[in-house]
């Protein structure tokens, strides 16, 4: 399991949960990370709360009123939904260019380790996906 992300992705991924359900607090936002990757990204806490500060800061989110009090709760500020397009943008221009990049990485994969053990990573994405 990977715990580093690229922070671009994960100011996106908090933007995007919290548009999908309204407002979230910041463990439901760990947990919804790591199911969206089926597992494979697991961000920390300050990870997490750190980018929930700076969005803040930035405007992007501010807290809600829910119920219970002793968790934050956030929720998205118009400035955060026009965040949420650019970035969303942003990320469809960086999966283009990640296409080529994985393929490059199998490549090289293939000719490091062989056919064999590529052919099992394929199986493993085919299964994952369920292509």
């Amino acid at each position: 399991m990977q715990k580093r992300i690229p922070s671009e992705m994960i100011s996106y991924l908090i933007l995007k949960i919290i548009e999908e359900k309204g407002y979230t607090y910041g463990y439901e936002l760990l947990k919804k990370m790591k199911e969206k990757s089926n597992g494979h990204w697991e961000p920390s806490y300050g990870t997490i709360y750190g980018a929930l500060n700076r969005m803040e800061k930035n405007g992007f989110i501010e807290r809600a009123d829910r119920e219970p009090e002793d968790r934050k709760y956030y929720q998205l500020t118009e400035e955060g939904m026009d965040e949420l397009e650019e970035r969303e943008v942003r990320i469809k221009n960086i999966g283009s260019s990640a296409e080529n990049m994985v393929l490059g990485f199998l490549n090289v994969y293939r000719d490091i380790y062989g056919k064999e053990h590529l052919d099992e990573i394929l199986e493993k994405i085919k299964t994952e996906f369920e292509v």
